[in-house]
C-alpha cells in the first residue's frame, strides 16, 4: 500500500463507486503513485513532427509513442499500479481482456512473481495470445466477446479467491494510465489538445484526470464500437455495438461507470472513425515513420487524419499511439 507525504492509498471511503469514486482519480494521486510504478514501466518517447508529413496543414503534431511500453501498450502502467497498490492474495490475480490488458497483467505478474490467470475472448489476436502465454500466465479462451470473457473470469474468481484486475473501470487502472498524461505534459508542455483511443475509457480517463481541464481531451473510437459516443448521448454508460477491426482492443460492450464519471467531469468529447480510416492511419505510420501498430493503437491518429477531431487554429495536438501487439504486418516496403 502506498503511504507518502502527498497521499495515502487507498484513501478513507474508497469503497464508493461511480462519481463518488471518480474524485479519487486526480492529478495529486497520479503524481503520488508514479514513483511506485516508475521502476517497472518505460518513460516512452515523444516525437514532434510536421503535420504535413501526414498530409495535414503545416504545424507541429506531437506523437506519444506508448506502443513502445512493456507488453506493447499503455496497459502495463495500470497493471503495475494494481499489483503494487492493492493486497494480492496467495491465489494471485485474474484479468479479463481483449488482449492488451491481459498481456500487461501477465507481464506485471511475472515481473513481481505473482500467479496470473487471464481470460480472453476467441477474437483476441494470435499476437496477444502468444504474448500472454509467453509471460507465463494461465490463459483461458472464453466466449466470443470481451463481455463473455469477463463473465467467465468472474465465475472463476468466486471460487478461486484471486484478485480481479479490471481492464479499465478500476481506480488503480486509471491512475496508472494517468501517468501517460504526466509524462506527456512534461515532454510536450505546449500541447493544448490531447487525443487518445477509447474503449472502456481507462487511458482517456487517466489522461483527463491528470490534466484536470487544462487541455482539451478527445477520445477516438471506431464507428462500430462507439462506447463513449453512445454514453455521451444517453448521459450514462449504455450498451453499444462491438464490431470494428479494433474489436480486440477498443470494443467492450459499454464504457465504465468510473471512467465515464471522470470523462464527463473533465468535459471530454468523442470522435468516430471508420475501419478504413484506421487502416489508412496504420499504413501511414508505417510508410512515413516505420512504426508498426495494431488497429486500436492508431485510432486516435486516424481521427486526426480524417478530420474527425474538432480543432482550433492555435492548437497544438498531441496524439497517443498505443498498441503494437499484432502479427498483421502486411505493409509493403
Amino acid at each position: 500500500m502506498l503511504q507518502s507525504a502527498d497521499q495515502a492509498w487507498p484513501p478513507d471511503g474508497a469503497g464508493a463507486a461511480g462519481a463518488d469514486l471518480a474524485i479519487l482519480v486526480n492529478q495529486q494521486v497520479i503524481h503520488s503513485i508514479e514513483p511506485l510504478i516508475r521502476p517497472y514501466v518505460r518513460h516512452t518517447p515523444v516525437i514532434t513532427i510536421d503535420a504535413a508529413d501526414f498530409g495535414l496543414p503545416g504545424g507541429p503534431l506531437v506523437l506519444k509513442l506508448e506502443h513502445l511500453q512493456h507488453s506493447g501498450s499503455f496497459k502495463a502502467r495500470g497493471a503495475f499500479a494494481n499489483l503494487l497498490l492493492r493486497d494480492v492474495p496467495a491465489a494471485g490475480v485474474v484479468a479479463a481482456s481483449g488482449g492488451n490488458h491481459g498481456a500487461a497483467v501477465a507481464y506485471a505478474a511475472s515481473a513481481l512473481g505473482i500467479p496470473a490467470r487471464i481470460y480472453v475472448p476467441e477474437i483476441s489476436s494470435p499476437a496477444k495470445i502468444a504474448r500472454i502465454r509467453g509471460y507465463g500466465a494461465d490463459l483461458v479462451l472464453a466466449g466470443a466477446t470481451y463481455g463473455e470473457a469477463l463473465a467467465a473470469s468472474e465465475e472463476w474468481i468466486a471460487t478461486a479467491g484471486a484478485l480481479a484486475v479490471h481492464a479499465f473501470d478500476q481506480p488503480e487502472t486509471m491512475l496508472g494510465a494517468g501517468t501517460v498524461g504526466l509524462e506527456l505534459a512534461g515532454q510536450a508542455p505546449g500541447a493544448t489538445h490531447v487525443v487518445a483511443g477509447v474503449g472502456g475509457g481507462g487511458l482517456l480517463g487517466g489522461i483527463a484526470a491528470w490534466y484536470g481541464g487544462q487541455v482539451r481531451i478527445t477520445g477516438a473510437e471506431p464507428e462500430e464500437a462507439p462506447t463513449l459516443t453512445e454514453a455521451l448521448k444517453a448521459g450514462r454508460p449504455v450498451d453499444a455495438r462491438t464490431g470494428s477491426i479494433a474489436v480486440d482492443s477498443l470494443a467492450p460492450r459499454r464504457i465504465g461507470n468510473l471512467t465515464f464519471a471522470v470523462l464527463t467531469a473533465q468535459h471530454a468529447d468523442s470522435a468516430l472513425v471508420s475501419d478504413d480510416e484506421i487502416r489508412h492511419a496504420q499504413q501511414l505510420l508505417w510508410d512515413r515513420m516505420r512504426l508498426v501498430t495494431e488497429p486500436g493503437g492508431c485510432a486516435a491518429l486516424a481521427a486526426v487524419l480524417a478530420g474527425r477531431v474538432a480543432t482550433r487554429p492555435d492548437e497544438t495536438l498531441a496524439v497517443v499511439v498505443s498498441g503494437a501487439n499484432t502479427t498483421a504486418v502486411n505493409f509493403t516496403d
